[in-house]
C-alpha cells in the first residue's frame, strides 16, 4: 500500500507539472498576454483547470499502478 500511495503522489506531481506548463504556456502563446498582466480571475481559472485535469489524469493513470502494486491476491494460484 505504501508503494502504491508513493507512486500516485509522484504521478500527481508529474501530471500537475506537465498540465501547468502546457496550460499556462498555451494561454500566453494563444492570447499574447504576459504572465504579469493576468487578472486574478485568470489565475483562479487556470488553477482550477490544472487541478481538475491533474485529478482526472492521475486517477486514470493510477489504475495500472493499483493493479501492479495491489493486484488480486490469489492464494490458490501460488
Amino acid at each position: 500500500m505504501r508503494y502504491f500511495l508513493r507512486s500516485v503522489v509522484i504521478l500527481a506531481i508529474i501530471v500537475g507539472t506537465v498540465m501547468a506548463r502546457a496550460m499556462v504556456s498555451g494561454v500566453i502563446e494563444q492570447y499574447n498576454i504576459p504572465f504579469s498582466d493576468w487578472t486574478i480571475m485568470m489565475y483562479i481559472t487556470q488553477a482550477m483547470m490544472i487541478l481538475l485535469y491533474t485529478t482526472v489524469f492521475t486517477g486514470l493513470m493510477s489504475i495500472p499502478l493499483w493493479y501492479f502494486f495491489l493486484g488480486e491476491s490469489d492464494e490458490q494460484g501460488k
